[in-house]
Order: structure tokens, then sequence, then C-alpha cells
């Protein structure tokens, strides 16, 4: 007589099956994005050059203005050439767009296109900006930035692609993006730009490159901008959905042989991982040096990258001024009772307590609530905009440019004309 096996236990076997072969081919995934050029690509995808076949000597085709955006190159200190978008700011051009348009020997065009670029630099404050992963700097979302920071914040924009980006040379690195950040600022500073006329406006991964190039230019800027931050890449991996529906690590729960461990395994497997991350974006442990003031936005709606991450960053500068937590003992953790407990709780509620005494907090209504700490950071003081919506690209908010406005004073008190150099 042939046994009959039941159709729920067939469908178990082939489930089970099922996950044991998504586990490998997970881990296989893992195995080779532990290696450099793996990482390369995932974390920069540089090689997406969105949109495809863009011409970069032509802004116009982009929606920009005739002559208000001109393409640029920046050369690097290790001899690299990154391709670059230096647009005016929109009272500056609208004096010269005469005068722009009549440029047309190719001879004067680059004489004339610098001087006017100089003398935009000395009219107006400038916004370096540093954009996020992927795409390059002709990305529809990033071209209706650029648009707004020249209008509404009245600022000229410098819109460099770093390495291995767009028509930029060389291969992507932690390293490499920081030189980059160094060169375009270089760039800006050779041609007349004051150091506290510029801004830094990093967004997603540009913030950390923000961040990063606080510390390689011993200048101080206008201030520094971080749109929807990270506090730095190893917690963002923690905190990463893929496809926005599974926790990237979680796969790791499912292995034969971590299956019915405890999380403590499952966190020993995760920092394994992670040792061989080779590009780590750590913000969090050099945003406190910054010597600018800083602004940092994220929109509570943002799917790719929580909004803690933005509060870790501003706690950062909090965290020498309250009382220090001690370190985390057995004894603590497992007491339900007593004295350890007590006492662990009247800190908590200390660092409360001095933490509103520290952080004036009000809200922006129909925009979201500001926190903002000054102390001990002379006029280097610290802002974090905590925006209701805007999801990832929380920069677009108008709401977000005319506080940028107000905090950074960007309206030039200059009168344009006579006091620009250019005489027509």
């Amino acid at each position: 007589m042939i046994a009959v096996i039941p159709k729920h236990l067939i469908l178990f076997h082939k489930a089970r099956r099922l996950c044991l072969l998504f586990g490998c081919i997970y881990m296989l995934v893992v195995a080779v994005g532990a290696t450099p050029f793996a990482q390369a690509q995932l974390l920069f995808m540089h090689n997406l050059k969105r949109p495809f076949f863009t011409q970069y000597d032509m802004p116009e085709k982009y929606d920009l203005a005739p002559f208000k955006t001109h393409n640029v190159r920046i050369h690097t200190a290790d001899n690299e050439t990154l391709g670059a978008w230096f647009m005016f700011a929109d009272p500056f051009y609208a004096v010269h767009k005469t005068h722009l348009l009549n440029i047309s020997s190719p001879a004067s065009i680059a004489l004339s296109r610098d001087d006017y670029i100089r003398a935009a630099l000395r009219a107006h404050p400038t916004i370096l900006f540093l954009h996020g992963t992927t795409g390059t700097r002709a990305v529809r979302i990033r071209v209706q930035q650029y648009q707004a920071f020249a209008s509404r914040v009245g600022a000229n924009v410098l819109a460099p692609d770093y390495r291995g980006f767009a028509d930029s040379t060389g291969t992507p690195s932690e390293a490499g993006l920081t030189i980059d950040t160094r060169a375009a600022w270089d760039w800006l500073r050779a041609r007349g730009a004051s150091p506290d006329s510029v801004l830094v406006v990093g967004s997603s991964l540009g913030t950390g490159v923000a961040v990063h190039c606080g510390a390689v230019v011993h200048e101080r800027p206008r201030g520094v901008v971080l749109l929807s931050p990270f506090s730095k890449l190893e917690t963002l991996l923690d905190t990463y959905y893929i496809l926005g529906l599974m926790p990237l690590f979680a796969p790791l729960r499912t292995l034969p042989y971590l299956s019915g461990k405890s999380p403590f395994h499952a966190s020993l497997a995760t920092c394994f991982v992670k040792k061989f991350i080779v590009h780590r974006f750590d913000s969090l442990a050099k945003v406190v040096g910054l010597n600018a003031p800083v602004l940092i936005v994220h929109a509570e709606d943002d799917q790719d990258i929580p909004v803690w991450h933005a509060k870790v960053l501003f706690d950062a500068f909090l965290e020498k001024h309250l009382p220090p937590l001690p370190k985390i003992t057995t004894g603590m953790v497992n007491a339900s009772k007593g004295r350890a407990k007590g006492r662990f709780s009247a800190l908590l509620q200390e660092r409360a307590v001095r933490r509103k005494e520290l952080v004036t907090a009000r809200e922006m209504e129909r925009v979201g609530k500001v926190e903002e700490f000054s102390k001990d950071r002379g006029d280097n003081k610290v802002v974090f905009m905590h925006t209701w919506w805007g999801a990832h690209d929380v920069g677009l908010l108008e709401g977000v440019q005319d506080y940028m406005v107000e905090m950074f004073e960007m309206t030039s008190p200059r009168r344009l004309g006579a006091e620009t150099g250019i005489c027509h």
C-alpha cells in the first residue's frame, strides 16, 4: 500500500525549501555586496546616468533659461575633471540678460562668461549644491531645486557632478567625493567668492559629503544645510527596506544557523556583515565639528530615510551639555525595581529638563516644527526643521526655502550694476 503524504505537508516542505533557497541567494548577494566594486555600484549608482544622452553643454534643453546656466569644468587635486553647472541668481540674470544673450563669438564667450560669473559671485550669495545618489545634475527634480534657489532664495548655484557621475572622470568613493567638494569650493574661491557668501547644501547622500567637506575646508562658510540626512551609512542600512517592504537585514534571521536563535545572534551576524562596508559616511562622528550655522531639514513622510536620523544628528550637538548617561550594565537592564532603575529614570528626566532649557521650539503653521540650539556656539546656531511633508525632496518646499533665506540672510544688500564690476 502506497502512503499518501498530506497536501499540507507537501506545501510545507516546498515552502521550507523555497525559504532556504531565498536565504542562500540572499547570502550570495550579501557576499558579492561585500566587495568594494559592488558597494560602489550599489551605493552611488553613478552608472545610471539619468537623463540618458544628456547634452551638458546645452542646459536650456532641461528647462533652463538661455545663457542663465553655464557648463563648467572643475579640476581636482588628484587630477580628475568634474562637470558642473553654474547658474546665475535670478536678480543678476534679470539685469544682465540682454548682454548674456548677445554673446556670440566663441573667443569672447569664455572670457565674458568668466567675468560675469565673477561679478555674480561678488553681488549675490552662492549655493554649493551636493546632490544625492544616482543620476546627474540634469535630473529634473534637481533642476527644480536649482531654479528655486536662484529665484526664491536669490542665490547663484554651483551644481557639480561627483567623479564617475555624468561627464565627470574617475570612480566615486567616500574620500574622492570629499576631494571633489573641496575642488568645487576652491573653484568658487578662485573666482572671488568669499567664504561667508557660500552656503553648502547637501541632499541625501550629499549631506554626508557636506559634513565631510567641513572637515577639510578650514574656512567658515555662510552655513551648512542638510536636506534629508542620515546619521551614518551602516545605521541607514539597519533601517533600509528592500522595495519598501522588508528590512534589509531581516533575511539573516531566516538562515538555518540563526533561525530560532535569539536576536543577539542575528545582531552579531549583522555586525559581521557591516564590517565589510567600505564607504561609511559617518556624519554623526563629524557633524559637531562644523564651524558654521547648521540647518537640518527632514520630512515626516520621507520613505527613504527615516526622520529620526535627523533627530540623532541634532541631538549630537546637545549631548555635551546634558548630564552624561552611565554605561548600561546587565544589572540595570534586568532591574525591574530598586535604586538602579530609579536613578536611571531620574537621570533621563534630568536630561529632558535640561534639553528643554537649551532648545527653543516653535510650530510653523502648515509646514512643521522648528527646534533651535545655540549654547556655546556663538552665532553658529543649529536648527532642526521637522516638516510634515516633502518626502525625500524636502528642499522643494517653499517654506523650507523661505526659512533658508531668513536663517542665512540670503537677501543681498548690494545694488546690482555699479558694484558688480560689469560695464555695458
